[in-house]
């Protein structure tokens, strides 16, 4: 905001300021032609709380005269006090010829601050159900629950679901036993663990509340699962979805005020300038987390869990980010999470103050807590695809791939799809939907996308009933020549596309043409040759190290990471009967050689395809969110 500052006005002195209006002696005077600002000069002043332009010096010429005026402007003409009378509003030729374009932007920035005032007229201040205080809220309760149904759709569609029946049932009444003591309850929680390799944890405003398969890898036992659980509740709880809503908008109006006044007067005239303007976000974001890990951890107490969970799993976080940087770094200026290690030392003093009293849990130990882990994925597993040497196989749904080679090859649960080395052109590979009939896919495609075919063609690829055309197609980059193949596979239709991002379309044209032509079965030799990692318990030896430990056993972590993974140092002497994480390589059963039902920690996943999951791409920080 800008401050206001006293200013002294001589009263006698005649002021003119936007041409608003003016009084002569004994008479109403209307603007004279001719009539023009002579010398003085102009400065920026604040009056009022304002921003006001003040003229020094300025005497107005006419036939009656010269109006001396040697003090600060006002809206007024104040003449002596005998005969004064109004006079009507002068022209605004005078008021541009004297003030240029102040005027103008008076003008925006009265406009701009109403609809400043607008907005905050209908805001709902709301207490907040964590702590009690009254907050600026923008979101209702109503809002808040489609949005989350909206992005809960979004994230088991991008993301994905694991098919860990038992496992997820364990996290969703682990978390229902926590949620019972939450201080809103006007909400329905649910409870989720992702397809995501990443140690990640994060709350929609509605409810919905989702960990990854990587962070439950990370943890150690169920205390620290339990306070990760309290801290998203905690973000929905104290409605922080809302709050930082709020944030963002009326930042945004601000901003907008302050840009025009930037423009019009110069960076002197800017309310929120450049960066300064930035940090309330950032420090806001860092106060809701310091605030969840709070609530996180009075829900475990209340529960009877135990919450130096917070601080252990915190300090586990730490090392797998040291671990992936290669540092550690303290909370920078515009970071919008506490460092992991500052959290981790505030918890672990909080949970020294708090009284608890251990009368809740579901796993009887960490040995169980760790068996009920045990085979989860590290790393995407084989039923998403694996990508060797630049072939892609799919051992559930029987084919293999080629891709270019010296192409960067992604799989990711929406396609998945070769770059080339010059960033020219790119190949893509899509599951087209349900169906036997390859033209018949092309046709809808095309009405669907509003492609133009310049030629289309009936090919045989490896007995697979096959059709290719060329044309334009939309992209978001806008329309593009595209070479597209539907090929016709076991009751589903796949889509092999290539587009040209920059250059001549002959140069690519042999390899789009041989990219759809390597589709075919896999060969028993492959498909036995498909391995993936999955996570292991063991059984340490009396005085055994972990180097010594994962050479007996097939791990396949790093000495360090295997540290981290089981929160202690790589130089630690084993115990007999300690129990240690690793991850083994496993040949992949197909999901069609398994018993119904037969959950992710056994072995697989849910079969996914290019286009209904081909992976997970998604590149979160490790933090809680």
């Amino acid at each position: 905001m800008w401050a206001a500052r006293p200013r002294r006005v001589r009263r006698s002195t005649p002021l003119i300021q936007r041409g608003v209006g003016r009084r002569q002696r004994g008479r109403s005077a209307e603007p004279e032609e001719g009539c023009r600002p002579v010398g003085g000069k102009g400065s920026h002043r604040r009056l009022g709380g304002l921003r006001r332009f003040a003229i020094r010096g300025v005497r107005a010429e006419g036939r009656h005269g010269t109006l001396p005026a040697d003090g600060v402007s006002d809206s007024f003409v104040r003449p002596p006090r005998r005969s004064a009378k109004l006079s009507p509003m002068p022209s605004p030729d005078l008021a541009c010829q004297v003030l240029g374009s102040s005027a103008q932007w008076y003008r925006r920035v009265r406009e701009e601050l109403c609809l400043v005032i607008a907005v905050l007229l209908a805001v709902s201040c709301a207490s907040n159900p964590v702590t009690g205080e009254r907050q600026m809220i923008f979101m209702s309760v109503e809002a808040e629950r489609r949005i989350d149904e909206e992005a809960a759709k979004q994230v088991e569609a991008q993301l994905g679901l694991i098919e860990d029946p038992e496992l997820s049932a364990y996290v969703n009444e682990l978390g229902q036993a926590l949620a019972k003591n939450s201080p809103r309850q006007n909400v329905r929680y649910h409870f989720h663990v992702v397809a995501m390799d990443e140690p990640n944890a994060f709350a929609l405003p509605g409810g919905h509340i989702y960990v990854s398969r990587g962070l439950l890898t990370l943890t150690q036992n169920e205390s620290e699962l339990a306070n990760v659980l309290g801290h998203e509740i905690g973000h929905v709880a104290a409605r922080h979805a809302a709050q930082r809503d709020a944030l963002m908008k009326t930042m945004s109006v601000l901003n907008t005020v302050a840009m025009i006044g930037a423009a019009a007067g110069g960076a002197r005239s800017t309310g929120v300038p450049g960066p300064v303007g930035q940090p309330a976000i950032y420090t806001f974001s860092q106060k809701q987390e310091r605030e969840a890990d709070g609530i996180g951890q009075d829900l475990a107490v209340m529960t009877g869990i135990d919450p130096m969970g917070m601080a252990t799993f915190l300090r586990g976080l730490d090392g797998y980010t040291r671990l992936r940087q290669g540092f550690t770094r303290d909370t920078g200026y515009f970071d919008t999470h506490p460092a992991a290690r500052e959290r981790a030392a505030e918890a672990a003093t909080a949970a020294e103050v708090r009284q608890w009293e251990e009368s809740f849990r579901i796993a009887e130990s960490s040995s169980d807590y760790l068996q009920r882990i045990s085979g989860l994925s590290v790393g995407p597993p084989a039923s998403e695809g694996v990508i060797e040497n630049g072939r892609f196989l799919h051992a559930d749904l029987d084919f293999t791939l080629r891709f270019p080679q010296r192409w960067e090859v992604q799989n990711t649960r929406a396609a998945v799809f070769g770059i080339s080395p010059t960033r020219e052109a790119v190949v893509v590979l899509e599951l087209d939907g349900d169906g036997d009939d390859p033209e018949a896919a092309a046709m809808a495609f095309a009405r669907k996308e509003n492609a133009t075919f310049e030629s289309t063609q009936h090919l045989n690829i490896s007995g697979q009933e096959a059709f290719r055309a060329r044309g334009t197609v939309p992209t978001p980059a806008g329309r593009t020549l595209a070479d597209v193949t539907w090929i016709a596979h076991d009751g589903l239709i796949y889509r092999l596309s290539g587009f040209v991002l920059k250059g001549d379309y002959e140069d690519w044209d042999g390899v789009f043409l041989s990219f759809p032509r390597s589709f075919r079965r896999l060969s028993e030799a492959e498909r036995a040759g498909i391995v993936e990692q999955r996570l292991r318990v063991v059984e340490a030896r009396e005085g055994e190290t972990l180097a010594e430990l994962s050479d007996r056993t097939g791990n396949m972590w790093e000495l360090n990471e295997t540290a981290i993974m089981n929160h202690m140092r790589p130089g630690r002497a084993l115990s007999q009967g300690d129990e240690i994480k690793i991850a083994v390589r496993v040949p992949y059963r197909p999901a069609r050689e398994l018993p119904d039902a037969e959950p992710e920690r056994r072995g697989v996943d849910r079969p996914r395809t290019a286009g209904s999951g081909a992976g997970d791409s998604h590149a979160a920080d490790s933090q809680l969110q």
